[in-house]
């Protein structure tokens, strides 16, 4: 049978290390590497990109560099500078003949078979509309508008008034005419009323909900 073998007590243990140069003992919860930094250390990451941000990534237009200046409006600088306010949207880069343009989330240039390019709102309303020649210019409509309508069976047609933004009809001529546009005989009787009603109509960055909240933040 074995001898077990002698425990060392604690003293000889201490005896051991006799001569050796004291050093201070640090604790740790996590062990060290003089070499290089701890794989549990945190690590910074820098800030994820806020909702602003995001907003912009991926929006950008390119549209022609002339705008069709609505009444009120001076020059393309200051109707650049309004749509700007009203639209939340920043101006890019300019070229000789068109400009690029950061539109806010849900906005798109969209080209239909025929006819000019929409510029559509998140909501899908055609805000603007412009071509690709160019001299092209971008024209943009407003919330309320005089607009004719035409009855297939009988070739007459009419005049509405229509909120664009709720493509609610809001006014409607009482005569069926041959005539149209401005030759209509109720266009001076509908023009007087959308006047009446909303005097700055002819502003296109006026009265739709997201110009209006832009412009009075």
């Amino acid at each position: 049978m074995k001898k077990a073998k002698p425990k060392l007590t604690r003293l000889d243990a201490e005896r051991l290390f006799e001569g050796l140069p004291a050093t201070s003992v640090k604790t740790s919860s996590r062990p060290e590497n003089p070499f290089e930094a701890s794989p549990f250390a945190e690590v910074k990451r820098p800030p994820l990109p806020d909702d602003e941000s995001r907003l912009w990534k991926d929006n950008l237009i390119t549209l022609p560099a002339g705008i069709e200046l609505p009444a009120g409006y001076k020059s393309v600088s200051a109707m650049r500078e309004a749509m700007a306010r009203a639209w939340r949207m920043k101006w890019v880069r300019e070229g000789t003949h068109e400009v690029v343009a950061e539109f806010p989330e849900g906005w798109s240039a969209v080209r239909p078979p025929s006819g000019p390019i929409e510029l559509r709102d998140a909501a899908g309303v055609v805000r603007a509309l412009y071509g690709w020649a160019e001299d092209a210019e971008v024209r943009i409509l407003p919330r309320y508008q005089l607009e004719a309508q035409a009855n297939s069976t009988s070739g007459l047609g009419s005049l509405i008034v229509r909120d664009r933004e709720t493509n609610r009809i809001l006014e409607r001529s009482a005569t069926w005419s041959a005539k149209t546009g401005t030759h209509h005989p109720d266009w001076h009787k509908l023009s007087v009323w959308l006047d009446a009603n909303y005097p700055q109509h002819q502003d296109p960055l006026r009265y739709w909900k997201d110009c209006e909240d832009n412009l009075a933040a």
